[in-house]
């Protein structure tokens, strides 16, 4: 197939050989000409190809599967939509080293670029991402921003970051607690005290109900819901005048079970990310509502975000923000007809 250059220099060829006095000198030109736009033609169409065939790694935090599934679908979808090669790769436990080998592994791959959901503090992923820099492969991260960022540090060595607010996430919380009149005791649990964004939400969340005035205690408690259930129960013993409890790092099956166990009817429950659990009791009422990070789009985006950059080297002048935002009665029907279709 001859391409437009191409046909543009033979057309000026065949011309330039129908004048009169049409010297072998010019015809030599003219083919040379010829030649070099046909060669220009091909090395065009070689860049093209070399830009369209991209190659990104994606590395997770966990197997495709739950909540990381979602961000996995979103990664696939921005590749399919894209036209560029996804891969989803984990650690099978999620510590730095086992996730920085896995960047590794994307390094020594030869991607064009990487995303990391990124778990811990910067300075744990600063040496990989200069190695991935140095190898000139585009490297950003699929996580929440610093809280309160929106404009992008020029000397992030993250291209991006693309996740939720989680102080914000807290303070909304808070906000909409106050906001259904909430009086009494408001009971924060974080079931990972080590996570720094659980910590966060927690944190967030008890500053602004004590700016509004109203108490709130932090609860430490384990992953186990059995366990959950049980220092929820005796915690809401010891506190009658518990109005509201929020779980911010796990499913709310122990905080459910202890409302329901204890018959606190008028309890009201809060909790974090999209999970079949919290939409199921946000439809009948057992929850009030969850904070959705719109995890979908925290796989999307970084693909998206990558891909724009090798091919046109744009880089966003914000840090994409995919939440907060409220699941709750209102919307909750039109939520669910999406997870069903693996969209958040």
């Amino acid at each position: 197939m001859i391409d437009n250059a191409s046909a543009y220099a033979a057309q000026a060829v065949e011309t330039e050989v129908r004048k009169p006095g049409f010297a072998r000198q010019t015809l030599g030109k003219a083919l040379l000409f010829c030649a070099s736009m046909v060669f220009a033609g091909m090395a065009w169409q070689g860049q093209a190809q070399a830009q369209d065939d991209i190659s990104i790694y994606f590395v997770g935090c966990a197997a495709p599967t739950g909540f990381h599934g979602y961000l996995a679908r979103g990664a696939a979808e921005a590749g399919e939509n894209l036209g560029v090669k996804v891969t989803y790769i984990y650690p099978d436990q999620l510590t730095i080293p086992n996730q920085v080998q896995k960047i590794e592994e994307a390094i020594a791959a030869q991607a064009n670029g990487i995303a990391v959901c990124a778990f811990a503090e910067d300075v744990a992923y600063a040496e990989i991402a200069a190695r991935a820099k140095e190898a000139g492969i585009a490297f950003g991260s699929a996580a929440a921003p610093p809280s309160g960022a929106q404009v992008r540090d020029p000397e992030d060595f993250f291209l991006f970051r693309t996740g939720s607010d989680e102080a914000a996430a807290g303070r909304l919380t808070a906000q909409r607690l106050v906001s259904m009149g909430v009086k009494g005791r408001v009971v924060v649990a974080n079931q990972q005290p080590g996570d720094a964004s659980c910590q966060l939400r927690a944190t967030s969340q008890i500053d602004a109900l004590k700016a509004a005035g109203i108490e709130a205690e932090f609860l430490e408690l384990t992953m186990d819901p059995g366990q959950q259930a049980e220092t929820l129960s005796a915690y809401l013993r010891r506190n009658p005048d518990t109005a509201a409890a929020t779980s911010t790092c796990d499913v709310i099956d122990g905080f459910l079970a202890a409302k329901a166990d204890g018959g606190y009817d008028n309890l009201i429950l809060t909790g974090y990310d999209i999970v079949a659990q919290s939409l199921a009791a946000i439809k009948d009422g057992r929850q009030a509502f969850t904070i959705d990070q719109q995890q979908f789009w925290r796989g999307y985006m970084p693909v998206l975000l990558l891909t724009h950059y090798l091919k046109y080297g744009l880089i966003e002048g914000n840090y994409f923000l995919t939440g907060p935002t409220i699941v709750d009665k209102d919307n909750v029907d039109r939520v669910s007809a999406l997870v069903e279709k693996g969209y958040r």
